[in-house]
């Protein structure tokens, strides 16, 4: 089998090229071959480019992973979902909380021969939008991108994590909130920013680190690679992960941090599925995130199987 995968630069980290490179070599390991389509021609977008790409290559499968950070406006990929002569399957990697705008024009993947969506509720936000798509619609749940190190006996009951990219609407305001809470109210606990910048994005975190300054333990660990990155999550006590739209399947920063042991206090929303509350610490808002914070770290009994069972 063929497989031509659209995977665009994008000057950057982004999480949803990272999945469609290990994807991409996945496929190659189990004997498929696949090459990667970057989509571009003179530095920009170009359907045109794909097409002689597919011409050439003559593949079975032309893949499309959506959305990504290179895309931005444009429309090329949805119109990469409809070449002629080829079977398509998309990757849609969110929906329902997507600009009206990509909504309506979720309208071109509806001829795709198959969709893949990363949880059920995805896939049941397109199907409310296109009905007739329904029976194309398949759930494959992400993994991890970062390694998942053996569990550690020693850690810093003291630290408290954030992971993820640096940029809005990623929960990192939540956690900034929890640390100046703590400056007064639990002096003894330090804060760590663990992620990566992507492109277009280092204003603001020049802007979170500005506002944050006056807080003295808190330190901003910025850029490192995903092995530098399991290390850590694999050392520290606790990691909180605040998701405007709630914790998930999708979320790989919440399967990094609980394969890799840490006690997780994260977010509940709409798409947050039955159960995972065996695995993780609900809090509501920063305030709440403390109060879970000084609860685990009073019964290490309750904190040591809240570990256990998240990995």
């Amino acid at each position: 089998m063929k497989v031509l995968l659209l995977a665009p630069e994008q000057g950057g980290p982004c999480g949803v090229l990272d999945y469609a490179l290990r994807l991409a070599a996945a496929l190659q390991e189990s004997g498929v071959r696949v090459t990667i389509a970057r989509g571009e021609r003179k530095g920009r977008l170009s359907v045109r480019a794909v097409a002689a790409q597919a011409r050439a290559f003559r593949p079975d499968i032309v893949h499309v992973q959506y959305p990504m950070a290179r895309y931005g406006s444009s429309l090329m990929p949805h119109w990469v979902a409809q070449l002629p002569r080829c079977r398509t399957v998309v990757t849609l990697h969110e929906f329902s909380r997507a600009h009206l705008l990509r909504r309506i024009a979720g309208l071109a993947f509806t001829r795709a021969d198959a969709l893949v969506f990363t949880n059920a509720f995805e896939r049941a936000a397109f199907g409310r939008w296109y009905p007739w798509s329904r029976g194309r619609g398949h759930v494959i749940p992400i993994g991890s991108n970062i390694p998942w190190l053996s569990a550690r006996e020693a850690r810093d009951r003291d630290e408290v994590c954030y992971f993820g990219l640096i940029r809005p609407e990623k929960g990192l305001e939540s956690f900034l909130a929890l640390a100046r809470l703590a400056a007064d109210a639990a002096p003894e606990l330090r804060f760590r920013v663990l992620g990566a910048i992507p492109a277009g994005q280092r204003a603001y975190c020049e802007q979170m680190r500005q506002v944050s300054g006056g807080l003295p333990r808190l330190i901003w660990d910025v850029g490192r690679g995903d092995g530098e990155v399991a290390r850590r999550l694999a050392e520290t006590g606790f990691v909180y992960l605040p998701y405007p739209d709630g914790a998930s399947e999708r979320r790989g920063t919440l399967l990094a941090a609980l394969g890799n042991g840490a006690a997780v206090i994260t977010s509940r929303g709409p798409q947050t599925p039955p159960g995972l509350e065996s695995v993780a610490r609900f809090a509501a808002d920063p305030g709440d995130a403390l109060a879970q914070l000084r609860a685990l770290r009073a019964d290490p009994t309750a904190e040591a199987n809240l570990r256990r069972a998240g990995r």
